[in-house]
């Protein structure tokens, strides 16, 4: 596979090195793009549609780029791999999520992903503040099987809480959901999701829910409960309860965090990243510090034991755990880097999507949530 990454911090400087990086004759026919709300993205799509390419792109919440040239962690910027992808082995479409549910958006995706390929595998990117994560991956899997391969994370926007992107070559979307399939004959698309995060508090009930959207806990509104716990005011929310996600226990299964995106100070409600369904037995959780760091280190180089081989490699973490490690977090990006040394990109999201423990793909928040892209050997 013949590829090329970038940063830069302007569409200018976009424009100039993608010009730069096709003057020797390289013709990509796709691109990975995470930037930042700081980026003029509605500028960079008009660039994108002068010239021939498909595009699988979202906004971030800061960004990275780890190749032999640099690297990198940057806010307000963005990062690009350049692709040379086999003809007719993949494709990419961006669907509007307004009047459907995220199931229903997730149902289209994986319709359209069985209809592209007999054995497909789906990165998707979904626009942060609107989708429930874990009604997406429901409704792909829906159609597609729950086995299906797929690794993806929620769009950011740089810890604003306001408005997300995703992006295709065509189309700037603040709302809805863009996925890149794969035809599994020709790639192997392999990968894993770790947290390190762990359980905190006594055990309390969800009251009243509906979806990701949480009204009671313990019958009490669930906004003065994490309050109360976390002793904060309204105006640190919703950032600080990405931070301090709930921990669903699943009895006989993986448990997952949630992460808090959105309040409603009227109603003294809660928004999470996904699904917290009503009567479940939740824990508040919190970051362990930087023992989460070594964490991940063990499970990447477990992972690399089973896949050494890679082209590239994309990464989707949590902020929160940015917010949580600070400057340290390069240290777990880092063990990436060190152990393939083949170009890797990523973002930090509002949730992750991709296979927990059980080899099962689920909806996340505060993961470390890695995918490696290889093309097979004698394919074309």
């Amino acid at each position: 596979m013949i590829l090329k990454t970038f940063s830069t911090d302007t569409v200018k400087g976009f424009i100039q090195t993608w010009n730069d990086h096709t003057s020797d004759g390289f013709h990509p026919n796709a691109a990975v793009i995470f930037a930042s709300v700081a980026v003029d993205l509605h500028e960079m799509v008009s660039f994108l549609q002068t010239i021939d390419i498909k595009v699988f792109g979202c906004s971030s919440c800061g960004e990275f780029l780890f190749d032999d040239q640099k690297q990198s962690i940057t806010e307000g910027g963005l990062v690009c791999v350049m692709l040379n992808l086999i003809p007719g082995s993949f494709d990419i479409k961006l669907i509007n999520g307004r009047g459907q549910s995220s199931f229903d958006l997730g149902n289209k995706i994986g319709q359209w992903a069985c209809e592209a390929f007999e054995k497909p595998a789906i990165l998707v990117l979904a626009s942060g503040l609107e989708t429930d994560g874990e009604q997406l991956v429901g409704g792909i899997q829906h159609l597609a099987g729950k086995d299906i391969t797929m690794f993806g994370g929620l769009a950011g926007d740089d810890a604003r809480f306001k408005e997300t992107f995703v992006f295709s070559e065509t189309t700037l979307e603040n709302n809805g959901a863009i996925a890149m399939v794969f035809n599994t004959k020709q790639y192997d698309i392999e990968g894993m999701a770790t947290s390190g995060w762990v359980s905190i508090g006594a055990d309390k009930i969800i009251t009243h829910s509906e979806g990701n959207v949480v009204y009671t806990i313990d019958g009490e509104p669930a906004l003065d409960v994490y309050k109360d716990y976390l002793n904060v005011r309204d105006t640190d929310l919703p950032e600080i309860g990405v931070e301090f996600p709930l921990l669903i226990k699943k009895p006989g299964s993986q448990d997952v965090l949630r992460a808090v995106t959105n309040v409603d100070i009227e109603k003294k409600l809660l928004i999470f990243a996904g699904t917290v369904p009503n009567g479940a037995v939740v824990t508040f959780s919190s970051s362990p510090g930087f023992e989460i760091i070594e964490y991940t280190r063990k499970k990447v180089r477990e992972f690399y034991e089973k896949n050494q081989e890679t082209d590239a490699l994309i990464l989707f973490s949590c902020m929160a755990r940015h917010n949580a490690l600070g400057p340290s977090i390069s240290e777990e990006i880092d063990e990436v880097w060190q152990n393939w040394a083949k170009p890797l990109i990523g973002f930090f999201t509002y949730g992750e999507i991709g296979s927990n423990y059980n080899a099962a793909c689920d909806f996340h928040n505060e993961t470390f949530t890695m995918v490696s892209l290889k093309q097979k050997p004698d394919v074309a």
